[in-house]
């Protein structure tokens, strides 16, 4: 699938959005130097062809109680499919971000737990009930970006 061509008025819409994506029209035309009429049709535009997948809220996980995040490998069974532990991990509010990757871990987990025992009930869930052969967990210590 070819990338789509993007303007720089655009490129300028895009960064502004990444830092507050609850910007009025005027708001985020003013920052671009566009009328507001113009900025949301360049924004709309930009979400019918898929360049804006959408919103999101981002959320203090110390502030629900999830002090300990972590980045946890994981290995699965040879035997095992990976559509069925793909849809038992996605049941896990634990879970802020998953995926499959290359290297010797099958996925990369990323987690927000209650303290060290919510960490530890986590992985012990992992190899119970989703069946993982194996594990090698991170603590997050300091978050750089994001």
């Amino acid at each position: 699938m070819e990338p789509a061509a993007i303007s720089k008025i655009d490129l300028r819409i895009l960064d502004q959005l990444r830092d507050d994506a609850r910007l009025s029209w005027r708001e985020l035309g003013e920052r671009v130097h566009l009328s507001s009429t113009s900025t949301a049709d360049r924004v709309r535009a930009m979400e019918r062809s898929g360049i804006i997948r959408g919103y999101q809220v981002l959320v203090d996980p110390a502030a629900l109680g999830n002090d300990v995040q972590a980045i946890i490998d994981v290995g699965l069974p040879p035997a095992m499919n990976p559509d069925e532990f793909e849809s038992k991990l996605v049941t896990r509010a634990e879970v802020t971000f998953a995926a499959y990757v290359t290297g010797k871990a099958d996925y990369m987990v990323m987690v927000d737990c209650r303290g060290a025992e919510g960490l530890d009930a986590f992985i012990r869930w992992l190899k119970a009930d989703a069946g993982v052969a194996s594990t090698e967990s991170k603590v997050v210590l300091r978050a750089v970006t994001g």
